[in-house]
């Protein structure tokens, strides 16, 4: 039998940024996705000429792309990413799992993970952004957002007063291809006050209601959510001015601390960068001032005992998130929150209120890129790059604990991505050493003469296991941005992207 396995659950990146979403769930409105998972040998012995494939999925509404890929050697305990297109359009909310076949000389092994889908909706008249899961649905309301106190000189270009009945959304899985005019832009960024409402299905009796998917915490439904809204505004800034993202109250910096600085893309290539980042730091900042040990919907239930007899109906969240510190990904900011939690039953109402700092836990000490500078397209040369990550006790990331790519930035607006692997293939050197590797062939390109940016982003993994607890495998939080190409601070000015390097190609 194949030694090889999927040690984590599969996780979802989405074809615009190229990035994982939040927690690696997979979001039907953004309907063509790419379905990633890890692969390990998990024998003594290396193994050989191994075809990986998916062999089926749970619901036919997940359409995939039927790829084979073949595996000419895998040593012992190494790990290989492997992806497929896909389109969840049509997939409903809920758990649904996908079958992976391994098969070599040995044997067939069939691996079969879950993974979790949510199904983001707007309602313009309410200005109300829902998502369904299993457990019940929530209600996010963003009464304000943090911003710079000028709108960036391109959104004032741009601005179109709002359609009040445009759901925004809609461009999400209409923007299949890449623009070259898409010149990222927005107005606000960071989640600032927000009203949360859980409808739990079925409403539940007792203390404590299900975690949505029986894994992450609600927060994690609000960070999908924050990062889809930023993607969302920003295609629809590009497209015709009129991603207006203050959905029910006034872009503001409120009290977190002065004026955000303005995020801005030159370029096209550099703008789906930027909306990425920007995503990625919404999510980071939501899960950082609401906590990762235990979010405030289970603190709220953790406090609001129900009478005997009562059932829970609803539960509300109000939120004010400040910033007293830049927001740097990958770094160990602070975020306040100040939030007050009301349990509905069948018999009273109950509250508890909260107003604390937390720190982003997602976070690396430090980490080094190696490239070259210059790719000689007549000497046929490839631009081989090198990674490595230390986590926050300086100790080195290695194989399956990260999910790393390089981001290509052309002198013409090109956009182009690759991954990164530790798993000892050409031209990486080594399994597990820490080092992950990636290839470009600038070659491959018409005419990619001239000077390129990169950025190499790095995610962390969930690594929950079947065998924990949902309480346990929600305080395992992945998909989060760790490296550091931009800091949102509040102190006016523009927030600079930070590329890894940059190479000429010379004919």
């Amino acid at each position: 039998m194949s030694m090889i396995t999927v040690p984590n659950r599969p996780f979802s990146t989405d074809r615009i940024t190229g990035l994982m979403l939040p927690d690696g769930i997979f979001e039907s409105t953004l309907g063509k996705q790419r379905i990633n998972a890890q692969f390990k040998n998990v024998g003594a012995s290396t193994v050989n000429n191994t075809q990986i494939y998916i062999e089926s999925v749970s619901h036919p509404g997940i359409v995939f792309t039927p790829t084979t890929y073949l595996l000419n050697t895998l040593t012992s305990g190494a790990v290989r990413v492997f992806s497929w297109e896909a389109d969840f359009s049509a997939v409903p909310p809920g758990v649904h799992y996908i079958s992976f076949i391994s098969e070599n000389a040995a044997g067939r092994n069939r691996t079969i993970k879950k993974i979790f889908v949510t199904r983001v909706t707007f309602d313009p008249a309410t200005k109300t952004f829902s998502a369904q899961t299993p457990e019940g649905v929530i209600e996010v309301q963003f009464e304000d957002l943090v911003g710079p106190k000028t709108a960036p000189c391109c959104c004032k270009r741009h601005r179109k007063p709002p359609n009040r009945e445009r759901n925004f959304l809609s461009v999400l899985s209409a923007f299949t291809d890449h623009r070259d005019d898409f010149e990222f832009c927005l107005p606000g960024y960071l989640p600032h006050r927000f009203r949360v409402g859980v409808s739990p299905n079925p409403p539940f009796a007792g203390q404590y209601g299900d975690l949505p998917f029986e894994d992450p915490w609600w927060k994690i439904i609000l960070c999908i959510i924050a990062a889809l809204l930023l993607i969302a505004a920003a295609i629809a800034e590009a497209v015709d001015g009129s991603g207006e993202i203050t959905v029910s109250g006034g872009s503001s910096d409120g009290d977190s601390g002065g004026d955000c600085c303005g995020v801005r893309g030159e370029g096209s290539g550099t703008s789906y960068v930027a909306a990425g980042l920007t995503a990625a730091a919404a999510a980071v900042a939501t899960a950082a001032a609401l906590s990762d040990a235990r979010d405030p919907f289970r603190r709220g239930q953790d406090n609001t005992l129900p009478a005997a007899g009562e059932v829970t109906t609803a539960e509300l969240l109000e939120a004010t998130i400040s910033y007293p510190e830049p927001v740097a990904l990958g770094r160990p900011f602070a975020a306040h929150a100040k939030w007050e939690y009301t349990r509905v039953t069948t018999g009273a109402s109950y509250n508890y209120s909260v107003s604390e700092t937390n720190n982003n836990i997602h976070t690396l000490s430090r980490y080094q890129i190696t490239a070259p500078d210059v790719v000689r397209l007549y000497k046929r040369e490839l631009f081989i790059v090198r990674a490595e990550f230390f986590d926050e006790e300086d100790r080195p990331l290695r194989g399956g604990d990260l999910f790393v790519q390089c981001f290509l930035v052309g002198p013409q607006g090109q956009f182009r991505s690759f991954g990164l692997q530790d798993d000892g293939i050409n031209p990486d050197d080594k399994p597990s050493d820490g080092i992950y590797t990636g290839v470009y062939l600038f070659s491959r390109e018409k005419d990619p003469r001239g000077l390129w940016k990169y950025f190499v982003i790095a995610q962390d993994i969930n690594t929950a296991q079947p065998n924990m607890t949902p309480e346990e495998a929600a305080q395992i939080i992945g998909g989060m941005v760790v490296t550091h190409q931009l800091t949102i601070s509040f102190t006016g000015g523009e927030c600079p992207l930070v590329p890894d390097g940059d190479v000429n190609v010379i004919g």
